[in-house]
């Protein structure tokens, strides 16, 4: 069973790194994206630099502020020049997203990850808006800069790459979900899939996280079950082979012969 353990939002904030960092030190994560406008990425960046996890970018339109001009990319942001939050989005009856002006913020934080890591990211995708016209922007931004874009929820993504997404959960009143009865119970339906991606979004809590995300008491549980010796054991009872992004595109290219 091949697996690649994802930890989304690093730099989100200071209690965010030291999450990931346990679950990337600890635990099986293999790749983790990086938010390049967030304060916190700098320094969440150098927490792992040095421990072999394939680092991404997690391009950030609705938290913080973005690297481009506020009046530049007047869809994006509201008029403290903050970037518009997730749930405003959702909010709306269509995409008011202009394709140009997520494409210039996107490339600005693909020039700050650069910045902050000295290379290109290893794959490329966005967190937690579901806008058709910010997924072409990725897609678009990736392919003028030959990056690997990301969307294992794609089926036809999934079907030239050879990653398929897991099922999800589903959070219950207090935004929690059982992770052993998700994955040793079978909900992720990994049996099925030659690679899966499993997300995660470890953490510990701060005020920051507190204050700008709906994503609070699941970050420190998911952590905690991410470093469990209950974890490891079933990752040795099953065979699983932790892979990354990069190297399974490798594999299944070559085994394809492309």
């Amino acid at each position: 069973m091949k697996i690649i353990f994802r930890a989304d939002d690093l730099g989100f904030s200071e209690g965010v790194n030291c999450g990931i960092y346990r679950a990337v030190k600890d635990g099986p994560i293999t790749c983790t994206g990086l938010m390049p406008n967030m304060p916190q990425a700098a320094a969440g960046y150098e927490m792992v630099r040095d421990t072999g996890v394939e680092v991404g970018q997690h391009t950030n339109i609705c938290v913080g502020r973005p690297l481009s001009d506020p009046a530049r990319i007047p869809s994006l942001v509201g008029s403290d020049g903050n970037f518009c939050t997730s749930r405003e989005i959702r909010a709306r009856k269509q995409d008011t997203i202009v394709l140009e002006e997520v494409e210039l913020e996107i490339q600005a934080q693909l020039d700050r990850f650069r910045a902050i890591t000295g290379k290109d990211p290893a794959y490329f995708e966005g967190h937690a808006v579901m806008s058709p016209n910010f997924f072409q922007g990725l897609k678009n931004v990736a392919a003028r800069n030959g990056l690997l874009y990301c969307d294992p929820v794609d089926p036809q993504w999934s079907k030239e790459h050879g990653i398929q997404c897991a099922s999800f959960y589903h959070l219950d009143e207090k935004g929690l979900y059982d992770p052993c009865k998700y994955i040793f119970g079978g909900e992720a339906k990994l049996t099925d899939k030659e690679c899966s991606v499993l997300v995660f979004h470890p953490g510990y809590l701060d005020q920051y996280l507190l204050d700008h995300s709906s994503y609070t008491l699941i970050r420190p549980m998911e952590t905690a079950f991410l470093c469990s010796d209950a974890l490891r054991d079933w990752m040795r009872q099953n065979q699983v082979e932790p892979m990354t992004f990069t190297g399974r595109v490798r594999e299944f290219l070559g085994k394809d012969g492309q």
